[in-house]
C-alpha cells in the first residue's frame, strides 16, 4: 500500500472517529435524561468524558496493535494542542477573554493534581499497572468529588423533548457512534502505523503531528462557535477539564492491561513542552483572563514545538 492510499485512508477514519464520538455523545445525553440523571453529570461526565472518546479509542487500538508507544505520544500531543493551537487560536480571535466561571472549584485543582502525576509517571519512560491505578484513582476521587458537591457555574444542559421516536433515534445515534468509533480508530492507528514504518519516521511524530492535532480538532470547532457566541471562557474552562481527563483516563486505561513505553520524542521534547505550555495555562486560569497578545504567543509556541519535532523526521 503505497502513502498516498495510506494518508486517504488515515484522513478518513480520522474523521470516521472524531464524527462517531459525536454521535455517540448526542445519544448518551439524550438517554441520560430519560434515565433520570441530574444536567450536572450529563454535562460534566457524559459531555466531558465524551471528548475524550476520540483518544482514548485510538489508544486503546493502538495497545490492541501492539504499538504501546503512541498512547503517550497521543495524550502529550493532544493536550498541547488543545492549551497552544486552540486556546491560542481563541484569544487571538477575541480582543480579551475574561473567565467567568471559577476553576478553582473544579478544573483548575484537577488539572493540576493530574499533570503533576502524570509527568511524575511518565518520567522514566514506562508506565505500569500500579502507576496506571493512581491514574486511575485520581480520576474516581474526582468523580466522586463533582457528584457529591457539583459547582453551581458548570455547564447545564438543557432537557431534550420527550417521546419514542427521540428515545428510538438516541439509541441508534449511540450503537452507530459507537461502531465508528471503534472502526475509525482501528483504522487511524493501523494506518499511521503503515505510514512510518514506510517512511521510516518514529510513530511518535505520526501520532503528534496527526492523530493528535487530528483528534482535537473537534475542540477547535467548538472553540471558534464559543468566539461567536460569546463563551469563550466556557470553552477555554472545558479544555483544563479535558486535558486532566485525558491525562487520567486515556494513559491510565490502557495501562492497566499492559505496560506502556515513552519514546524519545515524547522524552525529550514532548513532556517539557507539556509541562511549560500547562504552567502558562495554570496561570491564565488563575489570572482568570487571556489577552489577545498571549494568544499570538502560544500559537508561536505551538510553531516551536511542531519545529522541534522535525528534528526527528
Amino acid at each position: 500500500m503505497n502513502i498516498l492510499v495510506l494518508g486517504i485512508l488515515f484522513v478518513s477514519a480520522l474523521a470516521v472517529l472524531i464524527k462517531g464520538a459525536d454521535l455517540f455523545i448526542e445519544g448518551a445525553k439524550t438517554i441520560g435524561v430519560k434515565m433520570g440523571l441530574s444536567p450536572f453529570v450529563i454535562g460534566v461526565l457524559i459531555v466531558g468524558f465524551g471528548t475524550s472518546l476520540p483518544e482514548l479509542a485510538s489508544s486503546l487500538a493502538a495497545v490492541y496493535n501492539g504499538e504501546t508507544t503512541i498512547v503517550a505520544a497521543n495524550v502529550v500531543g493532544s493536550n498541547i494542542a488543545n492549551i497552544l493551537l486552540i486556546v491560542g487560536i481563541l484569544a487571538l480571535l477575541s480582543p480579551k477573554i475574561v473567565i467567568r466561571r471559577d476553576l478553582m472549584k473544579s478544573e483548575l485543582p484537577l488539572f493540576v493534581i493530574a499533570t503533576t502525576h502524570f509527568l511524575f509517571i511518565i518520567h522514566d519512560g514506562i508506565i505500569t499497572r500500579v502507576e496506571s491505578v493512581l491514574l486511575l484513582g485520581t480520576l474516581a476521587a474526582y468523580i466522586w468529588y463533582i457528584i457529591k458537591e457539583p459547582p453551581s457555574d458548570l455547564e447545564v444542559i438543557e432537557k431534550p423533548l420527550e417521546g419514542n421516536d427521540r428515545t428510538i433515534k438516541s439509541i441508534s445515534l449511540l450503537i452507530i457512534g459507537l461502531l465508528a468509533i471503534i472502526g475509525g480508530a482501528h483504522f487511524t492507528v493501523y494506518s499511521a502505523i503503515e505510514m512510518a514504518s514506510l517512511i521510516g519516521i518514529p510513530i511518535s511524530i505520526v501520532t503528534i503531528l496527526g492523530i493528535a492535532i487530528g483528534t482535537s480538532l473537534p475542540e477547535l470547532a467548538v472553540s471558534l462557535k464559543a468566539v461567536k457566541t460569546g463563551d469563550a471562557d466556557l470553552a477555554i474552562g472545558n479544555i483544563f477539564g479535558s486535558n486532566a481527563i485525558n491525562m487520567l483516563l486515556v494513559v491510565g486505561l490502557p495501562a492497566f492491561f499492559t505496560n506502556l513505553l515513552v519514546d524519545e520524542v515524547v522524552m525529550n521534547v514532548g513532556i517539557y513542552i507539556l509541562l511549560a505550555a500547562s504552567v502558562i495555562f495554570f496561570v491564565h486560569g488563575l489570572s482568570r483572563r487571556l489577552m489577545r497578545w498571549e494568544g499570538a504567543m502560544l500559537l508561536l509556541f505551538f510553531i516551536f514545538f511542531v519545529i522541534q519535532l522535525f528534528q526527528y523526521i
